[in-house]
């Protein structure tokens, strides 16, 4: 009798164990999503020269879905001004904006083009972005021919990138730094602050491009720029999951816990820089993230500045 006893209990015990691992579902969704009221200022989508998961309406559904302030569709090759002022009548629980990068396709350090992107019906271009894969530096960096564009030289911001900063300037609009070399960097946002420029952020700062060290991401924050962290970073390097990631080195969210530690979270913003096929959507590395930035001991405080706080500086969307 005990040995059928013990039979039954040790076959109770195993259907247990095994329903469980049968039931091994994700956990169910927080009754507030955790980024809620966050803003996502690198947010790639189609239509684009390049594969992306979502198109721009659907990319901002999915934010407002989460609850989400606002978010900047980015395009290396066109301005997003008018897709944004689009977008934004047909998603309006959400704000969206927009802004060119200046690469090659828009004539490289174009003021023409960026006074043409912020007076695009609608008033939703905001950001310029200086060169991304047309930067000499970029192009130095992944080992590919020819030369790019500078915006600086010989320690001299370019006479062409200072009439651009006088625009953003004249316009109040955002200046990112783009792909170039850190000492161009500095030197850009030393000039913009000198010309005026009050609203800057380095994209992607502990990226391969631009490639900040710890002391010019201080010096950076110094001249009253934000330091941008981008969840797509932490996927990259040699065991990627994409063979086009396995190029650039991993910024992991450990190494962007500890930036912020050392800097200070009032001098960063997070986005996702996400869009592409095969990587997660915006909203989701975007939560990814955040969380992962918890469990690295930033706290709900910093959180709340690097995604809610600072980034609304930046647009101009104080309360």
């Amino acid at each position: 009798m005990k040995r059928l006893l013990l039979s039954m209990i040790v076959v109770v015990l195993w259907s247990a164990a095994a329903w469980a691992q049968v039931r091994a579902f994700p956990p169910a969704p927080p009754l507030r999503s955790p980024i809620e009221g966050a803003i996502d200022f690198h947010v790639h989508s189609a239509p684009d020269v390049f594969g992306r998961n979502l198109d721009d309406i659907d990319v901002a559904r999915a934010a407002a879905r989460e609850g989400m302030r606002a978010i900047v569709l980015k395009n290396h090759i066109t301005s997003t001004a008018d897709r944004a002022a689009l977008v934004q009548r047909l998603v309006p629980e959400i704000e969206v904006f927009g802004g060119i990068v200046l690469n090659q396709a828009v004539g490289g350090i174009n003021p023409a083009a960026v006074e043409w992107m912020f007076r695009m019906a609608g008033g939703r271009g905001k950001v310029v972005w200086l060169p991304t894969f047309d930067a000499d530096h970029h192009l130095k960096t992944f080992h590919q021919p020819g030369e790019g564009i500078r915006v600086a030289r010989d320690g001299k911001v370019l006479p062409e990138t200072e009439e651009v900063l006088k625009v953003i300037a004249r316009e109040n609009l955002v200046l990112h730094t783009g792909h170039v070399s850190p000492e161009e960097t500095l030197l850009v946002l030393r000039r913009a602050k000198e010309l005026g420029v009050k609203r800057m952020a380095v994209t992607h700062a502990m990226a391969d491009v631009p490639g900040l060290s710890l002391e010019q991401m201080k010096q950076a924050a110094e001249l009253g720029a934000y330091l941008e962290l981008v969840f797509l970073n932490h996927l990259m390097g040699p065991h990627a999951h994409l063979g086009w990631m396995r190029h650039w080195k991993q910024v992991s969210i450990a190494d962007m816990a500890k930036a912020i530690k050392a800097v200070g979270a009032a001098h960063f913003i997070l986005s996702s820089d996400l869009g592409q096929t095969g990587n997660p959507i915006h909203s989701d590395g975007y939560k990814m993230l955040v969380l992962g930035l918890k469990q690295e001991g930033i706290s709900q405080e910093e959180l709340d500045l690097m995604m809610r706080v600072n980034p609304a500086t930046l647009l101009g969307l104080e309360d």
